[in-house]
């Protein structure tokens, strides 16, 4: 049945069906939708290139993830670093025996990275402490004139002396003010306390520990002295306490500053004293921060564990047997690649080799059925106690060179475990050759950098030569598993040169010339279109006056359709 009204096709509407009774809109859109058919499987297409993308972007932001928690774990070989990230920190552990004061009450402690492990006893005899003095208090009135007129100047040790100025319509609060504004020259604050419901007293306290407080150039009325502060000049009457250094012992010698801080004695070991209680012994053990250690362990395994999940939902079929909508990397070459590359180096042998720890099971760290990772903690932690060097080298990478002036400045390749002899060259103020068993291609040279060229088994180790003349220096790498996993995975995640970028610049290369396509599918239908809308239009326009024209003919003579 023919049908006829008004419709809106793209940006186009008009009438159809008026004159002809033919479903005009129909037939253009049927027609419409055959020229833009293309652009339809391209859009499909390019929402799975879309959907890989994001997969693949997931997988390198997980797989960034943890490479960052690899990162205090492997060798840092930053010239500004203190040591190797958690194998170098420290931790002070406090013990007193026979004492009711707990250690941590008497002094805080913090260790340097790379400190020299040892144990040693300290007694904190005195803690430093602040001068403090005040006057009388006898003053019922904050606000009261005092009634003196005079000056004198003030300061601790160390500080620069101010003259306080007081006239005799000055209050003990405006005095305490007056002081207070030159406190950071003299390093002398004062306050007024209330000791007494009616009573009131001015009290000058030194900025810093161990500095007396002085007063000097006293003219007209001795103010201080008026107000029972001193006796005359700097002597104090009421002496709430009196300046003092620090003194400490540690394994028996004495050692006093002007501060509570001790961070010159033992190299490393950083002492704040809290309280002083002479007498008692503490003892003092500088310790590898094992738990810092696996807690950072720990966190990689968690991390590890969130990219080995989404591997596998990339990688699992449905209880139906089938590819799930949300595998769209299912059968990806580059996922097996990447799978394949981390189950590698988790079974592969680290460190020192021999005897020595030298893989991830030997500390307790296994894969489970599904291939994530698990810590044994009692194994861990018995290992890391009794083989702490062993730990640290099957983690993160050891490098020794036979020459001081040589260091190795960054390694991100996956050579492993290696030793060279390294032929340096030094001429005219500079390197000119490097060469290893008598190959001088391997290696770039700028300056004092010793960089191996890509694609040559030194591609990614970097080294600097600060010697002044040519040496054979001998070069032994034992990589360490943080290291090499880290290495392993930045040739996937690195953003600029890593397979995933890669892929994905590739996808979103195919995506852009993809919607040119589509776009220009598109525009031809829309064209083709407007073009049919027209023809028709005109159709139903000389149908509809066609029939206007037969109408008049009908009535001029009389007939109507249905007659002959």
């Amino acid at each position: 049945m023919a049908t006829n009204g008004i419709t809106t096709l793209g940006n186009r509407t008009f009438l159809f069906g008026g004159a002809s009774g033919i479903d005009t809109s129909a037939l253009i859109t049927a027609a419409y939708n055959q020229r833009k058919a293309e652009a339809d499987r391209i859009d499909v297409k390019m929402q799975k290139n879309t959907a890989r993308y994001n997969a693949f972007e997931k997988i390198q932001t997980l797989t960034q993830s943890v490479q960052s928690s690899l990162s205090n774990i492997k060798k840092n070989y930053s010239i500004l670093s203190t040591g190797d990230g958690l194998f170098s920190q420290r931790t002070g552990t406090l013990s007193a025996a026979g004492s009711s004061t707990s250690p941590a009450g008497l002094m805080n402690v913090s260790i340097d990275p790379g400190t020299t492990l040892g144990s040693y006893e300290v007694e904190v005899v005195s803690k430093a402490k602040a001068a403090r003095v005040a006057s009388n208090s006898s003053f019922t009135d904050t606000s009261a004139d005092l009634g003196y007129t005079g000056s004198f100047d003030v300061a601790i040790a160390g500080k620069i002396a101010a003259t306080i100025s007081v006239m005799s319509d000055m209050s003990l609060s405006e005095l305490a003010t007056a002081i207070n504004a030159q406190s950071t020259t003299t390093g002398v604050s004062a306050s007024v306390l209330q000791t007494t419901p009616t009573n009131y007293q001015l009290v000058l306290t030194g900025s810093d520990t161990a500095k007396a407080i002085s007063v000097s150039n006293i003219t007209g009325t001795d103010v201080l002295q008026s107000m029972g502060v001193t006796s005359g000049g700097s002597t104090f009457t009421h002496v709430i306490q009196s300046a003092q250094q620090a003194e400490i012992k540690i394994d028996g010698v004495s050692y006093t500053r002007d501060t509570n801080n001790f961070d010159d004695v033992v190299s490393g070991v950083n002492l704040t004293v809290r309280n002083s209680e002479p007498g008692t012994i503490v003892n003092l053990t500088v310790e590898n921060d094992n738990t810092g250690i696996k807690e950072g362990i720990s966190s990689f395994i968690t991390a590890y564990n969130e990219l080995r999940d989404y591997i596998k939902s990339q990688q699992t079929l449905g209880s139906d047997g089938k590819v799930s909508s949300d595998a769209v990397l299912f059968g990806d070459t580059l996922l097996k690649s990447i799978n394949s590359s981390l189950q590698s180096v988790l079974g592969g042998s680290y460190g020192s080799g021999g005897s020595a720890l030298s893989t991830l099971r030997e500390v307790g760290i296994t894969l489970d059925a599904d291939n994530k990772l698990v810590m044994d903690e009692t194994k861990f932690d018995t290992a890391i106690i009794d083989k702490f060097e062993q730990v640290q080298s099957l983690f993160s990478t050891n490098v020794t060179t036979s020459n001081s002036s040589l260091r190795m400045m960054s390694n991100s390749s996956t050579l492993g475990a290696t030793s060279l002899a390294m032929s340096v060259t030094y001429s005219g103020g500079a390197i000119t050759d490097v060469s290893v068993g008598g190959d001088s291609s391997l290696f770039t040279i700028t300056g004092q950098s010793i960089t191996g060229k890509t694609g040559t088994a030194y591609d990614g180790m970097s080294f600097a030569y600060i010697g002044t003349s040519s040496a054979i220096i001998n070069i032994n790498i034992q990589q360490g598993f943080a290291d090499m996993l880290d290495a392993t995975m930045n040739k996937f995640a690195d953003t600029l040169t890593g397979t995933l970028h890669g892929e994905m610049q590739s996808l979103s290369d195919q995506n852009t010339e993809m919607q040119t396509r589509s776009d220009r599918i598109i525009e031809r239908a829309d064209e083709f279109r407007s073009r049919l809308i027209d023809k028709y239009s005109s159709l139903e326009s000389k149908m509809s006056a066609a029939q206007s024209v037969l109408a008049q003919l009908q009535a001029i003579l009389g007939t109507n359709k249905n007659n002959n």
